[in-house]
């Protein structure tokens, strides 16, 4: 900066004030000061006054779902010994990519969704239960179907391509009503038939290194994508867990994205018989669920971290229910 100013000195010096001047030499280097001065601030003045960048607006606040995932039965255990702990590593790893979405809170369990070390198409009543012991929502259920290697002959059966697969299956249940919602069966192949080895612990980076820990990769990946799709168009349900007249307090909280001031609709079932119909296919009995009644709205004013407590708004059809310990909040949507 001393050298700037000194060569503006030299060039103005030329023009048309003379140095053998000293009363308009200091004059003139007073005023040349005070210009070099001005010039250098107002190239700082940019980066000292300039307007912040604005921080990014987030769309829509997110209302999270409870999900459980039990433990996945594997159909030939003997395809699997060289996988550390393959029954509870896949629904792990599930749940972790599902929780980082910002949309979930999961829960793990270590049994299977069924009485028998097979799984079974389960019953509502033991969908229901699971859910209920697990603080959730919904309830996820797999079985690694095969995990086997598959052998393509080539040239007339003088070359073989031995690559392994991995084969799953889940399904999702509806933990409210015990409800069958949808079941999806993935595969992907891996390049080679090469062993993973139990030394590397599952969904570790060695682990994901081989080419049959990427094909595992590739279906949780895609399982991920497809439970979120299937969850995204069911509303956020909590659960009551204490009712004083009109307030009532809620199992879901901060942890689930509530503030105060978001209203939910409270639903209780009837007490009265389920709703049976018959089968297009048998003639036999089909179990639907139980009819809901609407209670009217609840205005949340205080939330915690794992609950909220809210002032009932309405209660229209409270005489012919009334609101109860284990009845239903339901939440459509929240505002941004």
């Amino acid at each position: 900066m001393g050298h700037r100013i000194q060569c503006l000195f030299d060039r103005f010096g030329h023009f048309g004030l003379s140095a053998k001047s000293s009363k308009y030499s200091s004059t003139k280097k007073a005023w040349m000061t005070g210009l070099v001065l001005m010039l250098a601030f107002s190239q700082t003045a940019c980066s000292l006054f300039v307007k912040p960048k604005p921080v990014p607006v987030v769309e829509h606040r997110v209302l999270k779902k409870k999900i459980v995932m039990t433990g996945f039965a594997v159909k030939v255990p003997l395809q699997v010994q060289d996988l550390d702990d393959v029954a509870q590593g896949i629904p792990r790893e599930m749940l972790s990519r599902l929780e980082r979405t910002g949309n979930f809170l999961t829960r793990q369990s270590q049994d299977l969704l069924s009485f028998e070390l097979k799984q079974d198409p389960p019953s509502a009543q033991l969908v229901k239960q699971v859910a209920a012991e697990n603080d959730a929502q919904f309830v996820i259920a797999g079985e690694v179907r095969n995990a086997g290697i598959r052998s393509d002959k080539k040239l007339f059966g003088l070359m073989e391509n031995r690559s392994r697969h991995i084969e799953i299956e889940f399904a999702i249940y509806d933990g409210l009503t015990g409800a069958f919602l949808s079941r999806h069966h993935l595969y992907r192949p891996a390049e080679d038939d090469a062993k993973v080895g139990r030394d590397k612990p599952f969904g570790s980076v060695a682990f994901y290194a081989t080419s049959f820990g990427k094909a595992i990769d590739s279906v949780i990946e895609e399982s991920v994508a497809w439970i979120r799709k299937d969850l995204a168009v069911f509303p956020t349900m909590s659960r009551i867990i204490q009712v004083n007249g009109n307030q009532i307090m809620l199992d879901a909280g901060v942890n689930s994205s509530l503030i105060v001031g978001d209203v939910g609709l409270v639903v209780s079932d009837y007490d009265q018989l389920p709703t049976i119909g018959l089968t297009a296919l048998q003639a036999r009995p089909s179990y639907y669920g139980m009819a809901q009644a609407s209670m009217g709205n609840v205005k949340l004013n205080q939330t915690q971290l794992q609950f909220a407590i809210g002032e009932l708004q309405d209660s229209g059809d409270a005489k012919a229910v009334k609101v109860k310990v284990g009845d239903f909040v339901r939440f459509d949507g929240a505002k941004p």
